[in-house]
């Protein structure tokens, strides 16, 4: 099995930080005394800097992968400036539709978010009790832009599909039966809502486990892979099924992180499928670079760069520290050990693989978080270790009880739905003490943007020293039915 060409990171990270500054771009150009585009300055720069980095690539491949970073940054900006929009005018006549994600009010008047073919629009419309999560509505009045984004002041709003009529029918069924807990379980399943217990998981640094994102994906996709190599399901059809389930996971739940950690992890599917050993941060470049080329204003989306960030820390920082550990304390299993010994290593190998990886993605997302918010929570990964079992459990009883519940509403299912109920009830009460420990939320100033950009360089110095000496992991031994390797193994 050959190893990822280490290329592809410095390409797809130049491309995102130039879509992040075309501005910056032509304000260097100005500066030298040239009042070029990013798109003129890509021209006359980014062949020769292309032409050299693979002229300088056998002999200094560290001068060749900058000059790369820096070609890839000028097509960004280039692109960036090419595909942005013109700004709105102030207001305008328009009407809107899309499909109910949250309530923020509903009374004498109701505030609720849709999600549509042009993203997200908050609405704010006359009273309408039949409006709810899941229903398609059509509103019509006055478009404004604000801080938070477009809003929609509405004179009129009708439901256009109700969700008992809707393509997800059988989820909002099947949800429709839990009692106390529904709004976070729809919160949790589906990316769907304002559950009560909202305020208590951004107080716990636990947002993160509301906001359906690629741990969620990751979650479902590892019982599925563990389902099927139970049931002894070659590493072939593994792969295939875990492809489906994370298009079907996509469509279920609707939402941009899903899609952003579905780009990833299909990324790497492809790596596996082609017998190659993707480098860590292989499928995250390949993911960033399809998204940004495909819309370069999703680099100045939140969620895009908090996924990334917690990706990139987790596959640089997490996996060394990880493997640190292997190394250092192995917390293997003799094989005459009894039963009850080997699942005491394997929860404490499993709890500080999981601290291991929380510490890492709450630091690395640290610095965006201050930035945008001005606050930090340092008990969000001790919290996140905290919450992680009931969490994984909601989503491996929550998944098949939307299918099974959905499918057949007057099945056996009682005792799955309590198993439901109490395990959300766990999380939330988890997720209520941590909000209540010393210091929970911390108030700080942003910080400056010279760390903004510094800081990834610090998660990756020991994988910045594999990529710049060439070296992608070592091969592994060929695919057998005995030992298999793969993304979904």
């Amino acid at each position: 099995m050959s190893p990822a060409r280490p290329w592809l990171p410095w390409l797809a990270f130049g491309l995102l930080l130039g879509a992040l500054g075309p501005q910056a771009a032509t304000t260097a150009a100005q500066r030298v005394g040239l009042g070029l585009s990013p798109l003129a300055l890509w021209w006359i720069l980014g062949p020769v800097a292309l032409v050299a980095a693979v002229a300088l690539a056998p002999r200094l491949p560290l001068a060749a992968r900058w000059l790369a970073f820096a070609a890839a940054a000028l097509a960004g900006a280039a692109w960036s400036d090419a595909r942005t929009p013109a700004p709105p005018p102030d207001a305008r006549l328009a009407e809107v539709h899309g499909e109910v994600r949250s309530l923020a009010w509903q009374g004498f008047g109701q505030g609720l978010t849709i999600l549509g073919p042009d993203g997200r629009i908050f609405v704010r419309a006359p009273p309408s009790p039949g409006v709810r999560l899941g229903d398609e509505i059509v509103a019509r009045g006055i478009l404004v832009d604000d801080v938070r984004g477009p809003a929609l002041d509405a004179h009129e709003l009708g439901i256009a599909v109700a969700r008992e009529r809707g393509p997800r029918a059988f989820a909002w069924r099947a949800l429709d039966r839990l009692q106390r807990h529904r709004e976070l379980a729809t919160a949790l399943l589906l990316g769907r809502g304002r559950p009560p217990e909202r305020d208590a998981f951004r107080a716990a640094g636990l947002a993160h486990v509301l906001a359906v994102s690629g741990m969620h994906l990751v979650i479902a996709a590892a019982m599925t892979a563990w389902l099927l190599r139970a049931c002894g399901v070659p590493w072939g059809p593994r792969l295939a099924f875990g492809a489906v389930l994370i298009l079907g996971y996509l469509w279920l739940t609707g939402g941009t992180a899903t899609t952003r950690a579905a780009a990833m992890t299909l990324a790497a599917i492809a790596a596996g499928a082609g017998r190659r050993e993707p480098h860590p941060l292989g499928p995250v470049a390949l993911a960033t670079a399809a998204m940004v080329a495909w819309d370069p204003q999703v680099a100045f989306d939140l969620g895009f760069q908090l996924s990334l960030a917690a990706v990139l820390g987790i596959v640089t920082l997490g996996r060394d520290l990880n493997a640190l550990r292997r190394r250092v304390l192995p917390l293997g299993a003799w094989p005459l050990d009894r039963p009850a010994w080997i699942a005491v290593l394997a929860t404490a190998r499993t709890s500080l693989d999981c601290l291991v990886i929380g510490v890492c993605a709450s630091l690395a997302t640290a610095p965006l978080i201050a930035w945008h918010f001005a606050t930090l929570n340092p008990w969000s990964a001790p919290a996140t270790l905290a919450a992680t079992p009931s969490a994984t459990a909601a989503l491996w009883l929550g998944l098949p009880t939307l299918i099974l519940g959905g499918v057949w509403p007057d099945g056996p299912w009682a005792g799955l739905y309590h198993l439901l109920e109490g395990d959300l009830a766990v999380l939330a009460g988890t997720a209520g003490a941590c909000a209540l420990l010393p210091g929970a939320t911390m108030t700080v100033p942003p910080p400056a943007p010279w760390l903004m950009v510094a800081w990834p360089l610090l998660f990756a110095v020991p994988t910045l020293v594999r990529l710049v000496h060439g070296g992608g992991p070592r091969p592994r031994r060929p695919h057998t039915a005995d030992a298999e390797t793969g993304v979904l193994a």
